[in-house]
């Protein structure tokens, strides 16, 4: 699959991507910062990787994704795209999150 900003084809951006049933986002108790749970492990997250996987339910689409973390973030979502897009490969490698058509 190519990345988004190298030639990518317009499916891309209807990619609805959606954390997988095994995956789930939370709060940490100790330090009240974001984290991701999942069954091998846990993963601390920065803001905008909580920000980016609390739009990961399967309805909305990439395109949409990265409009809106653009608009919190003053940015084009041009500038966003290949870092969303491979965070969202790469937790699909780990099969956290699924990036259905």
């Amino acid at each position: 699959m190519s990345k988004p900003g190298e030639g990518s084809a317009p499916f891309l951006y209807q990619l609805r991507p959606r954390l997988l049933p095994r995956a789930r986002l939370e709060i940490d108790r100790l330090s009240q910062q974001p984290i991701l749970l999942y069954p091998e492990g846990v993963m601390t997250l920065n803001e905008t990787a909580a920000a980016i996987l609390q739009l990961c339910n399967g309805e909305y689409t990439l395109a949409e994704i990265l409009h809106e973390l653009a608009s919190r973030y003053e940015a084009s979502p041009e500038q966003m795209q290949r870092d969303v897009y491979e965070y969202l490969c790469s937790l699909q490698d780990q099969h956290l999150v699924a990036l259905l058509e």
